[in-house]
C-alpha cells in the first residue's frame, strides 16, 4: 500500500469519526430541547401568567406640530403729554384690570389750565349773552354778535383741551393684562411717546403653527388642540382652532394656523414653545397593552387565551400565537387593527418560555388607567 493510499485512507476515516460525534451532539441537543424539557417539566404546574383584556376604543386622528404662543394683544403703553412722572401705581409683573391707574404725571399747571380755561369760558358765554339781549333792542350789529359766539366757541374748546390734557396726566391700562418691566422713575420727565411699560393680555393665549399643505382638507375651523410644553412636562393645555390660514407658504409648503389656549394659572407665556396635537377625527378600534407586544423581525406577536380566560379559575386554557397588526400608540396602549378579537385575552407578563399550544394558570393584571386622555393615537402628521 502506497503512502499516497495511507493517507487518504486516514482521513476519511477521520472524517467518518467527527461525523458521527457531531451526530451524537445533535441528537442530545433535540432530545434535551423537546423530550428532555418536556420529561422535566413533567408534573409540575403550568406557568402563571398575567393577563389583560382586549379593548374596544376610540381614537383620534391627530396632526403633530410644533408651535409658539403670542399675546393676542400686547401694547407699549406711552406718554400722551409731557410731564413729570409724580407716582407710579404698578408693580412688574403685577396682572392690571382695563381701566386700572398705571401713572400719574404732575397735575398743577394743567389743573391751573382748565381753570384757566373755564373762566374764559364763562366770561365769553356772558359776553355773547348781553350781545344777544342787545342785538333785540338793536344796540349791537349782526357782526358784533357773531363774533362774540366765536369767541365763546373757542373758550370752550380750548377748555376742553384742557381738560384731555389734564386726563392723559393720568395713564391708564388699555386692557386686562400683564405689565413688564418698568422703563421709567418718579421724577422722570416724559415726553409725548416716551415707554412706560410693555402691557400683555395672557389669558387666553394664541398658539401660532403650521401644518402641510396636503392637511388642508381635514383641517376645520373650531378643532380640539392639545399642547403640551418641556417646561410643564406633566400638563396638557386645551384649546381650539381659531384661524386657518389663507394661502399656502410656497417655499415650505406649509399651511398657517393659530389656536386659542386657555391659561387660567398664567403658566403659560407669549414666546413659549409648545408642541401641538391638532384632532382632525376619531373612530373606533381595539388596543392592548404594549407590554403585550412580542417583535421578532418585521412581526409583531401576541400570545392569545385559547379558549378565552374570564378568570384565574380557568386552569386549563392555553396560549396561541397570534400575528398582529398595530397601530397607533400612546399611554401604555396599543392599537390593533387585526390579529385579535374584542373581549379575548392577552398575556402581559411571564412571556419568557411561552410557546403556542402551552397550557398557563391565567391571572388578571390591572390594566393602565386612561387618566381622562384619548386611549390611542392614529398614525399622526407630524410637522
Amino acid at each position: 500500500m502506497t503512502t499516497h493510499t495511507r493517507r487518504t485512507l486516514l482521513l476519511l476515516l477521520l472524517t467518518l469519526v467527527v461525523g458521527a460525534a457531531l451526530s451524537a451532539w445533535l441528537f442530545r441537543a433535540t432530545l434535551f430541547a423537546t423530550g428532555g424539557q418536556e420529561e422535566a417539566a413533567r408534573g409540575r404546574p403550568p406557568p402563571a401568567v398575567e393577563t389583560a383584556r382586549v379593548e374596544r376604543a376610540t381614537i383620534a386622528d391627530r396632526i403633530r406640530a410644533t408651535g409658539t404662543l403670542q399675546a393676542p394683544e400686547a401694547v407699549t403703553i406711552t406718554a400722551q403729554t409731557a410731564g413729570r412722572v409724580a407716582t407710579i401705581h404698578f408693580e412688574e409683573g403685577q396682572r392690571v384690570a382695563k381701566g386700572a391707574r398705571l401713572v400719574e404725571l404732575e397735575r398743577d399747571r394743567s389743573e391751573a389750565a382748565v381753570e384757566r380755561a373755564a373762566a374764559r369760558l364763562e366770561q365769553r358765554s356772558s359776553a355773547e349773552a348781553r350781545r344777544e339781549e342787545l342785538m333785540v333792542k338793536d344796540f349791537v350789529s349782526a357782526a358784533e354778535l357773531d363774533s362774540a359766539e366765536a369767541a365763546a366757541r373757542e373758550a370752550q374748546a380750548q377748555l376742553r383741551i384742557a381738560r384731555e390734557d389734564l386726563d392723559d396726566r393720568r395713564i391708564e391700562a388699555p386692557f386686562a393684562g400683564v405689565i413688564g418691566r418698568r422703563l421709567i422713575s418718579v421724577g422722570a420727565l416724559l415726553k409725548p411717546g416716551d415707554p412706560i411699560a410693555r402691557l400683555s393680555r395672557t389669558q387666553p393665549l394664541d398658539l401660532l403653527f403650521m401644518v402641510p399643505g396636503v392637511e388642508i382638507g381635514r383641517i376645520e375651523s373650531g378643532q380640539r388642540v392639545e399642547a403640551t410644553t418641556p417646561a410643564y412636562p406633566s400638563r396638557r393645555f386645551d384649546g381650539a382652532l381659531t384661524l386657518i390660514g389663507t394661502e399656502v407658504d410656497p417655499g415650505t409648503r406649509t399651511l398657517p394656523l393659530e389656536a386659542t389656549l386657555d391659561n387660567p394659572d398664567d403658566l403659560l407665556k407669549p414666546g413659549m414653545f409648545m408642541q401641538v396635537a391638532l384632532i382632525v377625527g376619531q373612530r373606533d378600534t381595539l388596543r392592548v397593552p404594549e407590554a403585550a407586544l412580542i417583535t421578532e423581525g418585521p412581526n409583531t406577536l401576541v400570545y392569545a387565551l385559547r379558549p378565552a380566560a374570564e378568570d384565574g379559575e380557568n386552569s386549563g386554557a392555553t396560549v396561541e400565537r397570534r400575528r398582529v397588526e398595530t397601530g397607533a400608540r400612546r399611554d401604555g396602549w396599543v392599537e390593533i387593527r387585526d390579529g385579535v378579537a374584542a373581549s379575548e385575552r392577552v398575556v402581559i407578563a411571564g412571556l419568557q418560555g411561552l410557546r403556542d399550544g402551552l397550557a398557563v394558570r391565567p391571572t388578571s393584571a390591572t390594566e393602565p388607567s386612561d387618566a381622562g386622555a384619548t386611549p390611542a393615537e392614529s398614525a399622526e402628521t407630524r410637522r
